[in-house]
């Protein structure tokens, strides 16, 4: 799952003449609106919520400390539903010559874990893990051989949310260069990400 940030021209023809003449703007201007997509969906991921639609609830929390610590986890007092994963959404702005940005997981092992946790998944209950539950003091019932881990959508509630904030981005940042704004901010960093699908 991912979200492309698409330039479709509708803007007068003066504006489309002042686009067409320098493309670079349009390139600039989509790549601030990818950075700031790419925030929002972060700021979503950690707060729980994404697009204010709350992630399904964990196991709770003294549950889970109990079972991490037969595990010989580490044992954590808050856990956040995606982990670590808002650390790896990015953008890739490759295409942004070409009027498309996208704003995605940066990583083949973040498209897998990003996509079980988004669609859900279940565990088969072996004898080891019955035995580990039981030792934290959680009974399974004698007929589960499955649990499921919920749904937690990311992307699909952000939708909502990022498109207005993409197309204020892109709209300010080309009315800044009508304007006379000519530099356009470097890149604090010369890594090119790649997003994955």
């Amino acid at each position: 799952m991912e979200i492309q940030i698409e330039m479709r021209d509708m803007a007068t023809p003066y504006l489309k003449s002042l686009v067409e003449n320098n493309p670079k703007w349009l390139a600039s201007a989509l790549k601030s609106a990818a950075w700031k997509t790419q925030r929002a969906v972060k700021s979503g991921i950690q707060s729980g919520s994404p697009g204010g639609h709350p992630y399904s609830p964990l196991m709770p929390n003294k549950m889970r400390r109990s079972l991490e610590s037969v595990l010989g986890g580490n044992v954590k007092s808050r856990y956040n539903p995606m982990g670590r994963l808002r650390m790896a959404v990015g953008y890739d702005s490759s295409k942004a010559d070409m009027g498309v940005v996208t704003v995605g997981w940066l990583s083949h092992s973040a498209v897998y874990l990003g996509g079980k946790q988004q669609e859900g998944y279940s565990i088969t209950v072996t004898d080891s893990l019955r035995r580990a539950f039981a030792a934290a003091g959680i009974k399974l019932g004698a007929g589960k051989t499955q649990l499921e881990v919920k749904s937690r959508p990311t992307f699909d509630p952000m939708m909502p949310v990022v498109r207005p904030i993409a197309s204020k981005a892109v709209e300010a940042k080309l009315l800044s260069y009508v304007l006379g704004n000519n530099s356009r901010s470097s890149a604090a960093s010369t890594r090119i990400y790649k997003v994955y699908k």
